[in-house]
């Protein structure tokens, strides 16, 4: 844990490693009230204080199903979609190549692909592995593509005037909507082929693809005679739980878990039923003998208890000192 901080401190870029810097030391709790703080800032955080309080097991049930058996059940199938969803910073990414790595050494062919921006899949990966394709949706390269096939196809046949009408029409926002969302249906469409195992954007941005993907697929079911098949059938594809395994990622602490709940609720209301949730980065299988962590491990316990009002069926990833392969 010391050597990851340590290395992403010695990454920090030239233009930041200049401005003064405070650093404070691993907190024993989850920042939440004034209490906390209050006692994160005086001398309650200090290690001496958890000697005598930190206990040396933890009363949680630690016997979840691992990433493997996941993995496995995912396989079994033999293709379909997997989205990992989730609030940004619980592990989305890491675990979407992990799986998608599984899926590979199984015998299956996978594509992963992103629809978070700030995702860097292809480094998560880190090497080329046969049987594997990686690629993200770039809302500007399908928004280029999309405005060029239009003007290519709706745009043959008008005048002048009528094509910079057209070209005035494909710079409003919505343009990058379509054309995300139709970049979206034919990698989704992909499920049925093989696997293909999306990494999505954090939870704002991952609910404002599903709305537009319900609006789109209204107005154009409305407009058009012939919807492409892809178009069409997302949305139900999504919302089949045979096809498509929505993993909802967090992390055993308050914010994860209650933003969880509420992503949760937010699927269920797009008629999306999700497959299970992935606890991640959970010290509770770990032997600890560093007071503040078993301190922190305990503190889970209570999280990793409410996931069970929440889900019928939970995953748990130990905290690593390597990341997943």
């Amino acid at each position: 844990l010391t050597d990851r901080c340590r290395v992403a401190l010695d990454s920090i870029p030239a233009v930041l490693a200049g401005l003064p810097r405070t650093e404070m030391p691993l907190a024993q709790e989850a920042m939440l009230g004034i209490d906390s703080l209050r006692r994160f800032l005086g001398s309650e955080n200090s290690t001496a204080a958890l000697v005598s309080t930190a206990s040396s097991t933890v009363s949680v049930e630690t016997r979840y199903p691992s990433l493997d058996d996941l993995t496995a059940e995912i396989a079994a199938t033999g293709k379909g979609v997997v989205m990992t969803l989730g609030k940004g910073g619980v592990g989305k990414t890491s675990l979407a190549a992990a799986i998608a790595l599984r899926l590979v050494r199984m015998g299956h062919s996978v594509h992963l692909t992103t629809t978070d921006p700030a995702a860097h899949v292809e480094a998560t990966v880190g090497r080329d592995v046969k049987g594997l394709t990686i690629s993200r949706i770039d809302p500007q390269a399908e928004t280029k593509a999309y405005s060029d096939e239009v003007m290519t196809t709706a745009g043959a046949s008008l005048d002048e005037q009528g094509r910079a009408l057209l070209e005035e029409d494909l710079r409003s926002p919505c343009t990058e909507e379509i054309a995300v969302f139709r970049a979206f249906a034919h990698t989704v469409a992909e499920g049925l082929d093989g696997f293909v195992v999306i990494d999505t954007a954090p939870t704002g941005h991952t609910l404002l693809l599903l709305d537009a993907a319900e609006a789109y697929h209204r107005q154009v079911s409305q407009t058009m005679a012939e919807l492409p098949e892809a178009v069409r059938q997302l949305l139900p594809r999504l919302r089949d739980p045979e096809f498509t395994k929505a993993l909802v990622v967090t992390l055993p602490e308050a914010t994860p878990v209650h933003e969880a709940a509420a992503l949760q609720e937010d699927l269920r209301r797009a008629g999306i039923e999700p497959y299970a949730w992935i606890i991640n980065q959970s010290l509770a299988p770990l032997e600890i003998s560093d007071p503040v962590l078993a301190r922190r491990r305990d503190q889970e316990t209570r999280f990793i208890e409410e996931t069970k009002n929440l889900t019928d069926r939970s995953f748990l990833v130990p905290w690593l000192a390597e990341p997943l392969s």
